[in-house]
């Protein structure tokens, strides 16, 4: 067995492992949810423009990209503005459709993060990117401040956990994407949607973008050192030339398969990339409870009735500083 065969071996076994202790955590906090809101899909990436009907195979891959997170808990404090409440964020208008978007007085239920999207046509190449707005502003009750800023985890301020209110995804239009549910429908040169989308709400999640996320990145090495990653990978894991990705070519195990990690830079245009438990540790080590995510339910259902959509390019992701991009 050569050298680097031998790495991947070794590393393949610390993520059993490390999947394995996931398995064991608690679920003694609620779920997290994730719901998705299409006010902004004003170009027709989600819904049909001329009917107003939702494009159901589209909004059904996006829903199961959000459960590949169905194992993530926490306890996060509902945004519920009262008398004297104020609070408000901006961001990039998901469609690009007009300026940007600022939120004001949103109601957001307890351990959910809602996640504004939309699509629209760019130049080709970058898939699409995310973030969780800026400006973000609360006054008013000392509980709703907090509430809004920290969703009441204590250790935000400090780097030690990680929480947020929700964010936005924009999807380039002019990719040619793969909708398909079933990987064996995906051809060369094609990107896959699903991919891409659960990507993106990886960043969200605080993904190469939590204040928690830097707290782990070694200044020296620039290496990250998260205790849950160290144990998947067996030590510091390589990043990006941002900090905010794993390193082009890291791998570890998703369902016993050596896979490249669904959170590095790219994904080779025909495949599909999953979360792995190298990316699952990651997320566990910036505070988010992270149980094993098998395959979701209603896998199966949605292999026979979500469509395919075919033929395009060759994936590329571009990381920013400031948000995660594909």
């Amino acid at each position: 067995m050569g050298e680097r065969a031998c790495r991947l071996h070794r590393r393949s076994a610390r993520a059993a492992l490390a999947l394995a202790l996931f398995a064991g955590v608690p679920n003694a906090v609620s779920a997290l949810q994730i719901e998705f809101d299409y006010r902004y899909d004003t170009r027709g990436f989600f819904t049909d423009l001329a009917t107003g009907e939702p494009l159901a195979e589209r909004r059904a891959m996006l829903d199961l990209a959000a459960s590949f997170y169905g194992g993530f808990t926490d306890t996060l404090t509902a945004i519920a503005p009262g008398a004297g409440d104020s609070w408000s964020v901006s961001f990039v208008h998901p469609s690009l459709g007009g300026p940007g978007v600022t939120l004001v007085n949103e109601t957001i239920a307890a351990d959910t993060l809602r996640i504004y999207v939309g699509g629209s046509p760019s130049a080709p190449g970058v898939l699409g990117f995310a973030g969780t707005g800026s400006n973000l502003q609360a006054s008013g009750d000392a509980a709703f401040v907090d509430a809004v800023t920290t969703r009441g985890q204590a250790g935000v301020a400090q780097g030690t956990d990680y929480a947020t209110w929700g964010g936005y995804i924009w999807f380039n239009a002019s990719n040619d994407w793969y909708f398909g549910a079933d990987a064996s429908g995906l051809t060369a040169g094609q990107p896959d949607f699903l991919t891409t989308a659960t990507h993106e709400i990886g960043h969200i999640l605080g993904f190469g973008e939590a204040h928690a996320w830097y707290a782990n990145v070694d200044p020296d090495s620039g290496l990250f050192v998260g205790a849950n990653a160290v144990a998947a990978y067996g030590g510091g894991v390589p990043l990006d030339r941002y900090g905010s990705h794993w390193a082009e070519g890291t791998y570890s195990l998703r369902d016993g398969v050596l896979q490249e990690t669904m959170m590095d830079p790219s994904t080779p245009a025909g495949e599909r990339q999953l979360p792995t438990a190298l990316d699952y540790a990651g997320f566990a080590d910036i505070g988010w409870q992270v149980s094993a995510v098998p395959e979701p339910a209603g896998w199966a259902l949605l292999l026979s009735g979500v469509g395919v959509v075919a033929v395009a390019r060759r994936r590329r992701r571009i990381g920013l500083p400031e948000a995660g991009c594909s």
